[in-house]
């Protein structure tokens, strides 16, 4: 168990008495029954009957080559089949699901073909390269605002004429931005072309060496990428990645998991294919792209509350929760991710449920994995925007789910805004009043309370200042040499927000360093210490992704790198023959967005670090 939990095997003993009799009524599932998806088609169909507009969302294809290319063989038919496999995938799925008369909004033109706006770079072929979606974009945007389409309100499906493809040889590769991103109301994803990526070819058994996926057919070939484009495709129109659940699996691969390398696979008896979870299709039922009519408010930004909500441990390995939901733009859906940590997103699986007309709801996780977890609550709003709420958890060896962080959230919040306030008496009645008869929420509440008493004040001191005799001090408290962050300003024992308090992973600590990338916090420390040890992660509430990196006289002694969302952990290093120390923050590879790195409780000792009572 990461010492960063340090709610220490603190099973949550919430049992089923925690569910009121409310929520005993609606039905505790994995998934939304057809009479709720029935009443999530109506109420997105309600949405229209007043003050409705034409719908603003459509797919807009573009094909782009670099100045010193010809574009692939007949680039602008194989496109467009393209296009129509991934607009019919899509329509197939949200019928399936319940969700009818949903066509995908595509550019076309005055024959109804799909419209494939050419577009030429500014460089050659080998000057564009995986990294280059921005670049490429950039290039695009200009050609289509003189067509009169606006960039920022549109979905851009971008295939890039950067695949190497050797007729004679055999072998295919690419050096292609391939990727997706965007909300409810634009994205862009990236693609690659080659003159053999058709549908057509899906039954192709013809041998190809791949680059990235060696020898295989030119069938599979075009699973793999045309899966892809609706897989990017799918990141454009803001869908997360999610693997599907067990009783799931026997309709084949999540779309979102990894079901861009299976897709069309059935056609050549190799799998079971591709499909669409009904948590994807939830979130797609009110996008603008699959409406012909919209809300009036499509581009309002919904509040949301969640009054009487509970998170509880459910049978072994599972999580339950329920309550209510109320914002101010309509719920057709709420959707929950139980994310593993470890693989990004792609190990996530959901839950699904339709409020019923008091915005009341109940479901429940499917067998959780071992370990830390992050569970996303997600919000369908009627106007397609989403809105999200995150906790954090843990499952113990033995399958109990550890919902500590969870109970302080949620349970001893009056609590936690006194801490933000510096109010610690008033806390201290909080818990009481919150615990009242609970000792287990006791327990947890003064761990956390605890962290915040008898700190030392914010003064910074220098390290010329301290006697001899000081056996350990926060690094937070030492004056550095030097410092910076990317955004704001650099703040010690609190973050530059109005939560104030630092946070990891749903716990709230007292002491330690604002970080986000890219920072860096040099300090003189004279080789005077003996060991250098706490805790890093990325501030909750931000979504980014850092490599952190602590660096002794100028030489690299420990990093961790890729740490995103809920991630973190602990450092205990020794740092006897360092003069000046460095901790240092860059970006991890998504663009600098929201990447706000947190160093917690650092602490210089002339001994180990003894950890036993944190």
């Amino acid at each position: 168990m990461t010492r960063w939990y340090c709610f220490l095997f603190l099973f949550c003993v919430i049992g089923q008495r925690a569910f009121s009799a409310e929520a005993a009524v609606l039905p505790l599932a994995a998934f939304a029954d057809a009479d709720g998806i029935q009443q999530s088609e109506a109420r997105i169909a309600d949405s229209t009957e007043s003050g409705a507009i034409d719908s603003p969302g459509q797919v807009v294809a573009v094909y782009f080559t670099p100045a010193d290319r010809q574009p692939a063989t007949n680039h602008v038919a194989r496109i467009r089949r393209i296009v129509e496999e991934t607009a019919g995938f899509y329509e197939r799925e949200l019928r399936r699901h319940g969700f009818r008369e949903r066509a995908m909004a595509v550019l076309r033109n005055d024959r109804d073909e799909v419209e494939v706006i050419d577009v030429v770079g500014a460089g050659q072929g080998g000057d564009y390269g995986k990294s280059d979606g921005g670049r490429i974009r950039d290039e695009v945007v200009p050609v289509l605002r003189e067509r009169g389409i606006a960039p920022n309100e549109s979905v851009i499906l971008l295939f890039c004429n950067l695949m190497d493809y050797d007729p004679v040889g055999g072998t295919i590769s690419h050096h292609s931005p391939y990727y997706g991103g965007g909300s409810h109301l634009s994205g862009t994803a990236w693609q690659c072309d080659s003159e053999i990526l058709d549908p057509l070819r899906f039954r192709d058994l013809t041998p190809i060496r791949d680059g990235e996926y060696g020898d295989i057919t030119i069938g599979r070939h075009n699973s793999i990428f045309i899966g892809g484009v609706i897989h990017e495709l799918g990141h454009a129109l803001s869908l997360p990645h999610c693997r599907q659940r067990r009783d799931e699996s026997v309709r084949g691969t999540a779309l979102m998991g990894a079901g861009n390398r299976t897709y069309a696979q059935e056609l050549r008896g190799e799998g079971r294919g591709t499909f669409l979870t009904q948590a994807h299709a939830l979130r797609l039922a009110a996008h603008p792209v699959f409406n012909r009519r919209m809300t009036g408010d499509v581009k309002k930004r919904p509040a949301t509350r969640w009054p009487k909500l509970r998170i509880v441990a459910g049978e072994k390995s599972q999580i339950r929760v329920h309550g209510m939901v109320q914002a101010d733009v309509p719920v057709h859906g709420v959707v929950a991710y139980f994310d593993p940590r470890g693989g990004g997103d792609y190990d996530a699986t959901t839950a699904t449920a339709v409020p019923d007309d008091r915005g009341r709801f109940a479901m429940q996780s499917g067998n959780l994995r071992v370990g830390d977890g992050e569970l996303r609550l997600t919000v369908c709003h009627v106007n397609g925007a989403t809105s999200v709420r995150s906790f954090f958890y843990r499952v113990e060896r033995s399958g109990q789910p550890d919902l500590s962080a969870i109970r302080v959230e949620l349970e001893l919040a009056a609590m936690v805004d006194s801490i933000r306030r510096s109010k610690l008496e008033e806390a201290e009645v909080d818990l009481a009043t919150a615990a009242s008869g609970d000792e287990s929420l006791m327990k947890i509440g003064r761990q956390v309370l605890d962290r915040f008493r008898d700190v030392e004040k914010p003064t910074s001191v220098s390290v010329d200042d301290l006697d001899s005799g000081v056996s350990s001090i926060g690094l937070s408290k030492l004056i550095p040499i030097s410092e910076s962050v990317g955004w704001l300003s650099p703040t010690y024992d609190s973050v530059p927000e109005p939560s104030r308090l630092l946070s990891i992973g749903g716990q709230y600590y007292a002491e330690g360093i604002y970080a986000h990338a890219p920072s860096s916090h040099v300090y003189r420390i004279d080789r005077q210490w003996k060991r250098l040890s706490g805790k890093f992660g990325m501030q909750n509430g931000h979504s980014g992704k850092v490599d952190f990196q602590i660096v002794g006289d100028g030489q690299m002694i420990w990093s961790s790198r890729g740490v995103g969302a809920g991630q973190g952990g602990t450092f205990d290093l020794d740092v006897s023959d360092v003069s000046t120390l460095s901790l240092m923050v860059t970006d991890g590879g998504n663009g600098g967005g929201g990447d706000w790195g947190v160093w917690v409780e650092p602490l210089l000792s002339r001994t180990p670090r003894d950890d036993s009572d944190r």
